[in-house]
């Protein structure tokens, strides 16, 4: 069943272990000329990170979506919140592990991220619209 719990979360450790190991390693790809020690440690920041972004990101977006019966105040709260939190914490991870190159480190999990949060979203109007017709 697509609404049910068991589902939803087997879709959240999915999109969660897809991040870890995407942007994970372009993490390393992008760290590697600073040495593999350097490296590894923005691949386990980086990884580590997105895998646990995943999994909130999911929870506070069903969470944000049930606040509101108004599509627009629905729309905002969903994506906008969302979206601040994952360029915030994001830059704010990396600031603090030490990552080199940030910016570079961080933008195609800002770029994927916010497209995941807008489609995520959409997708949950989709599946309202399906519940109540």
């Amino acid at each position: 069943m697509l609404h049910s719990p068991t589902s939803r979360s087997l879709r959240s450790l999915l999109a969660a272990a897809t991040g870890f190991v995407f942007y994970g390693g372009w993490a390393y790809y992008i760290n590697y000329s600073y040495s593999h020690q350097a490296a590894l440690k923005a691949l386990f920041t980086q990884g580590c990170y997105s895998f646990i972004l995943t999994l909130i990101m999911t929870y506070t977006m069903e969470r944000l979506f049930g606040l509101s019966e108004h599509t627009g105040v629905r729309f905002l709260l969903t994506f906008v919140v969302t979206s601040l939190l994952l360029y915030s914490t994001s830059w704010g991870i990396n600031v603090w592990s030490g990552t080199p190159e940030i910016l570079l480190t961080i933008l195609p999990g800002a770029i994927i991220g916010t497209c995941y949060t807008l489609l995520y979203t959409l997708t949950l109007f989709k599946l309202q619209s399906l519940e109540h017709p």
